[in-house]
């Protein structure tokens, strides 16, 4: 019938709506499940697969990724034609310049050229790129919209806007040339039309190159992605940058910042807005990532909601137990600007304020003086936010390798 194919859009449009709204509703976190925020963008097989090649385990996180591996074995690009919300946005607005709808056309398929160097770089411990996934882009421009709305707090929602310009100039450019996740979908059905014994007649056919030339540019490319991947983790490694402070089950800093997806869910379920992206203070390399400013209050020992949200495992999931138990940074006393050492006045605010019972006293020119134990010091920030010390507080948390530290004795 005349009107069946538009009966077959309108269904199919329905259900994209259908999509979006969904995945709007799970990255604003409205959803009514704790980890609902990483729903989204643990559905991408590309944060599944380099994640786990990356971490050398496998999450439990990562397996919601498996249904689209499979699903783009068996349907190639279906996920992109009906369910993908960053898809729908960039054929919506795309449709604002339709004159520029086959530009693209003469661009090379750089999308499989960032799969293969992210599989490489994934490989070396540190892929390169992960917040080029679409998902954990959409996911990250809803998870920016959270109050107080700052410059800083709006930047994870840059990369999705970028996109959505893209798609306003060169309309699908993004879809067809440029997205990860859809080059990923097409080697996956790829792989099932190799498995097949297919995929040399059907190459053939259509004048592209033997499969041999597709492997050997592959193995380059890997290969490619490799060596970036360990240049970038020995320089992160090695650089003078001071180690930000990272939120709790935050994985080794030479591999946080190339792990992390960039998505936005950990600052926005953390319930007293201190987790912000780092906008320089870990170097280029952590551009973006999440970091503790302790400025704004200190890390509650009974909060660990940042450790269930991460798609990727950068942050790990904790037990609230585990975290309590763990460091994320260390106190520093500045003697020069703290009251009690400085002026002999006795004040040992920091010490009534610690949680964790790591300040203890000692007596310097009859007054009582803190002093940290960083045996106990969990590096929550308590004590920095309590300090009375003006202008700059004299006690001030520093960042560290993440450790396990002496657990706080008990009382009967």
């Amino acid at each position: 019938m005349p009107n069946q194919p538009k009966a077959k859009w309108q269904q199919r449009m329905a259900l994209r709506i259908a999509a979006f709204l969904a995945a709007a509703t799970a990255a604003l976190g409205l959803l009514p499940w704790t980890w609902s925020p990483r729903l989204l963008p643990a559905l991408s097989p590309v944060l599944g697969v380099c994640g786990t090649i990356a971490l050398r385990a496998l999450p439990w996180v990562a397996l919601t990724s498996l249904p689209l591996a499979l699903l783009a074995l068996w349907r190639g690009r279906w996920f992109c034609a009906h369910l993908c919300p960053t898809g729908l946005a960039c054929e919506s607005i795309g449709r604002a310049h339709p004159s520029g709808a086959d530009m693209f056309r003469r661009w090379p398929r750089l999308g499989l050229v960032i799969f293969v160097l992210l599989l490489g770089s994934a490989i070396a411990g540190y892929p390169l790129a992960l917040w080029l996934d679409p998902l954990a882009m959409f996911n990250g421009f809803f998870a920016a919209w959270r109050r107080p709305i700052t410059f800083a707090a709006a930047l994870p929602a840059m990369g999705f806007l970028g996109v959505m310009l893209l798609s306003l100039v060169r309309p699908r450019a993004w879809c067809f040339r440029l997205c990860p996740l859809g080059a990923t979908q097409d080697a996956l059905s790829q792989f099932r039309r190799v498995l097949r014994r297919q995929a040399v007649a059907q190459t053939a056919a259509a004048g592209i190159a033997p499969t041999g030339g597709l492997r050997q540019r592959a193995f380059l490319g890997v290969l490619a992605g490799g060596v970036a991947g360990l240049t970038l983790r020995a320089w992160t490694r090695w650089s003078g940058e001071r180690m930000p402070i990272r939120p709790p089950g935050a994985a080794p800093e030479h591999s946080f910042a190339g792990m992390c997806a960039r998505c936005g869910n950990c600052l926005k379920v953390c319930p007293y807005r201190l987790i912000v992206p780092d906008i320089g203070s870990g170097g280029l390399a952590s551009l973006l990532t999440p970091v503790l400013n302790l400025s704004r209050g200190h890390c509650n020992e009974w909060c660990h909601a940042c450790t269930h949200v991460c798609p990727t495992g950068a942050i790990r999931p904790m037990t609230l137990d585990a975290k309590r138990h763990l460091a994320i940074g260390l106190a520093v006393v500045s003697k020069s600007r703290c009251i009690a050492w400085n002026r002999g006045a006795h004040c040992l605010v920091c010490q009534e304020f610690c949680p964790y019972l790591a300040i203890r006293a000692v007596t310097h020119r009859g007054a009582p003086c803190p002093v940290v134990d960083p045996d106990m010091c969990r590096g929550c920030g308590a004590c920095q936010n309590a300090c009375p010390a003006q202008p700059e507080r004299a006690i001030i948390v520093h960042g560290i390798a993440q450790r396990s530290v002496t657990a706080l004795p008990t009382f009967h």
